[in-house]
């Protein structure tokens, strides 16, 4: 009986088993999440999942302005925060999207990071690094997958600055063909001719975009080729649908050096899309992780549901510590003084 129900499970997967192998691993293990059947509120749940994504990058961003400020952080620890602070905010904590991807330097070239450390190793994040955090959070058994790269520190570096622009600018150009009836692989010949012509074709090495929703990587596959070295999906030739819930991330990649992914979110429907991920920005300006951009204002969460943070938004070094510990000091010399 346990294995007619593994391969019901599978055929209720199918075709998505074939890009959510994950999923099918844990199904032949005799584990399966949703053992009554998935969730029926897929839109409401994408969105709050984008939401709760959203909060991931935010404390991405505020771990590298730490990694700024002179603390030291690998890859791992980073990637640990971030999912910490998903399922703190509603996400499924036993069921991942999938394994949070903190890729810095050179790793950040590999599309999913390091790969014998599930995308985010043991490497020291450091300043002047190009870091792609690719994550995403599950809600109700529907998921979101949503990347940003970040700077440390800034750059004035010209490749950098033109590889961040021409994968931007590649992302914008497809947003007024998001909507059903487009064919799957036209907003990839958009972008790939958008970056070919800035110099950088041979380095978009993947799809556009893809499906989303049980499982992180479904069909449609947006791609203007008939494979994808990356997904491994062939989906390419059906045309958006209503109700599909789609990716788009361009990316460049120099090897050895750095890469540069952006990735939002979108829901396809009756008049358009909705961009679920459009209030998280994917500028260059905030892609460029500087001193100002958190201030000292007494202790504060970044993305936490009341605002205030575990951790000081500076690190504390060995003056700091002195400071403070004059300043114990004159207390006591005074209450001692008062008491005598």
């Amino acid at each position: 009986m346990r294995a007619i129900a593994y391969i019901f499970v599978l055929i209720l997967l199918s075709p998505m088993a074939i890009a959510c192998e994950t999923e099918v691993e844990r199904a032949l293990n005799g584990w399966f999440p949703s053992p009554t059947g998935i969730s029926p509120d897929k839109d409401e749940s994408i969105r709050e999942a984008t939401r709760i994504a959203s909060i991931g990058q935010d404390v991405a961003r505020f771990q590298l302005w730490r990694v700024l400020n002179g603390v030291e952080l690998t890859e791992r620890q980073i990637a640990d925060e971030i999912e910490r602070s998903m399922i703190e905010n509603g996400s499924n904590p036993n069921w991942p999207s999938f394994d949070t991807i903190v890729a810095s330097g050179s790793n950040g070239a590999i599309p999913h990071g390091d790969p014998e450390n599930r995308g985010a190793g043991p490497k020291i994040v450091e300043i002047g690094d190009v870091v792609v955090v690719d994550l995403g959070a599950r809600v109700n058994d529907w998921v979101s997958d949503v990347t940003r790269t970040y700077i440390v520190g800034g750059t004035t570096d010209e490749t950098i600055i033109s590889s961040y622009m021409a994968v931007y600018d590649a992302q914008n150009l497809t947003f007024p063909v998001i909507e059903a009836g487009t064919p799957a692989w036209v907003p990839d010949d958009i972008a790939r001719t958008h970056i070919t012509e800035q110099g950088y074709g041979d380095l978009f090495i993947h799809s556009l975009g893809h499906g989303f929703g049980v499982c992180v990587h479904e069909p449609p596959l947006l791609s203007s080729g008939s494979s994808d070295p990356l997904f491994g999906l062939s989906y390419n030739e059906q045309p958006l649908m209503v109700y599909d819930a789609i990716t788009v991330e361009p990316g460049i990649y120099h090897d050895g050096w750095f890469g540069i992914r952006i990735e939002d979110d979108f829901l396809v429907n009756a008049d358009g899309h909705e961009f679920l991920t459009a209030d998280l920005p994917r500028d260059l300006e905030w892609a460029m992780i500087t001193f100002e951009d958190y201030t000292d204002e007494s202790v504060k969460e970044v993305g936490g549901d009341d605002g205030s943070s575990s951790f000081l938004p500076y690190p504390v070094g060995i003056v700091e510590i002195v400071v403070l510990s004059a300043i114990v000091v004159a207390i006591r010399r005074e209450e001692e003084s008062e008491i005598n």
